[in-house]
């Protein structure tokens, strides 16, 4: 259910969910921009795979690094000697994604990848602020295009009391409207 919320609230009831179900809520919205711009959904899903393995990442070095490899600055910049973990074919295709989509989209994977590695190697503070603003940021996006905001309640259950912050690990590809 896609509905308006009163954004202070919103951004309240972001304190009490974790930093991997904050990543689901944001994955979420970054589907429903790519759905907006009606880019096709097969094109984006090797994308959004690799994505949503931050939800059920155990070690999120992993994630880090191989993520980092598929954001659009670092694919339209670098040559495709310059990676480790993607293939020729794989830079290829990103390529031409990503030279085709709109700067509010690869914007938004920037801000996926900044509220995953913000707080990298420290200890979660005070409900983590930081990431709740780059949440607001997202959601800013989506407000600008006039895109509904979907609730936040049902993220709740990714609770910021599991794992000091970070939150238990689950399968989010479920949560998907694309995969």
């Amino acid at each position: 259910m896609c509905i308006h919320i009163d954004e202070e609230n919103n951004m309240e009831t972001m304190k009490v969910i974790s930093i991997r179900g904050r990543m689901a809520y944001v994955i979420c919205l970054f589907e429903r921009l790519l759905l907006y711009f009606k880019y096709d959904k097969k094109e984006w899903t090797e994308v959004l795979k690799k994505l949503w393995t931050y939800t059920d990442v155990e070690y999120f070095d992993e994630w880090i690094y191989e993520v980092a490899e598929y954001l659009p600055d670092c694919i339209l910049e670098d040559s495709q000697d310059a990676f480790e973990f993607i293939t020729a074919e794989e830079y290829e295709y990103l390529y031409k994604l990503y030279s085709k989509s709109c700067p509010e989209v690869c914007a938004f994977m920037d801000l996926i990848y900044e509220i995953g590695t913000i707080n990298a190697y420290t200890i979660l503070m005070d409900n983590d602020i930081k990431t709740i603003k780059k949440v607001e940021e997202a959601t800013n996006i989506l407000k600008s295009h006039e895109i509904k905001i979907m609730a936040i309640d049902s993220f709740k259950k990714y609770s910021f009391d599991q794992c000091n912050g970070w939150g238990e690990r689950f399968d989010g590809r479920s949560l998907s409207i694309i995969l």
